[in-house]
């Protein structure tokens, strides 16, 4: 590849991280709102499902917006995701409770900001040379 593409390839696959980042977010803050908000679910169990239907998104949209792999989405794939996603979501989740616990009048999407804001890192590492690795 000439190195003057380069600059533009490597924008559009950190703007497809980002935007995957984004969309799996927003789903689990929503997932997570919609439980502890309206349900009355506690925000440590809410994260769960929340960080499960994140996680799915995620993998989706990294596949076919940061990664651009080609084939069909393959069941050994996604558990390398997943796998990947383990140790992310370890260090997301540990942030996340440790603020709620040292701040309990924080509200859970705050909580949940900051844990994910930390977590990126973690995650792309996984995902860059792990999940997608070819």
């Amino acid at each position: 590849m000439p190195s003057d593409r380069k600059g533009p390839l490597r924008k559009r696959h950190l703007a497809g991280f980002v935007f995957s980042g984004l969309l799996a977010f927003a789903i689990d803050a929503l997932v997570l709102f919609a439980l502890t908000h309206w349900l009355g679910v506690s925000p440590f169990i809410a994260r769960v499902p929340a960080i499960l239907l994140s996680m799915v998104a995620g993998w989706i949209s990294n596949r076919s917006v940061t990664f651009h792999v080609a084939t069909g989405p393959r069941l050994a794939e996604f558990l390398r995701y997943a796998a990947a996603s383990g140790f992310g979501v370890g260090v997301n989740y540990a942030v996340f409770s440790a603020v709620l616990i040292l701040q309990p009048s924080a509200p859970p999407v705050a909580a949940l900001v900051i844990a994910s804001a930390v977590a990126a890192g973690v995650s792309y590492v996984g995902y860059r040379w792990f999940a997608f690795a070819r």
